[in-house]
């Protein structure tokens, strides 16, 4: 599976490079991952409330819709920069924890009475 995967993006990276594929397009796919990412962490955000994700959105979005009006990649490149420096930090929190059977028991009044 790997050589598969690593053989496509040698084909894509010599189709760009060739001048088959426009480099225009290239970032404009990384710019639409860029967007689905800002919107998966502001509905994260919206469901959370915790900061860091807005700002870590904020960032992707911001990035994306820089590199889409200028057509350069370099936008995408700080943007994921910028992401990266905000989860160093430590504004990315770590999942929660899921409650283990005890707790969940409990809540749902399954519990035997003595």
């Amino acid at each position: 599976m790997q050589w598969i995967v690593g053989a496509v993006v040698l084909a894509f990276v010599a189709a760009v490079v060739s001048g088959r594929v426009p480099v225009a397009f290239v970032v404009y796919t990384f710019a639409a991952l860029f967007i689905f990412m800002a919107l998966a962490l502001f509905f994260a955000f919206s469901r959370s409330k915790k900061h860091g994700l807005l700002l870590i959105g904020i960032s992707y979005a911001a990035s994306a819709v820089l590199a889409i009006v200028l057509t350069d990649w370099w936008p995408l490149v700080a943007g994921f920069a910028i992401a990266w420096v905000l989860r160093a930090m430590g504004l990315d929190s770590a999942p929660e924890a899921v409650p283990d059977e005890q707790a969940q028991s409990s809540t749902n009044g399954d519990e035997k009475k003595s």
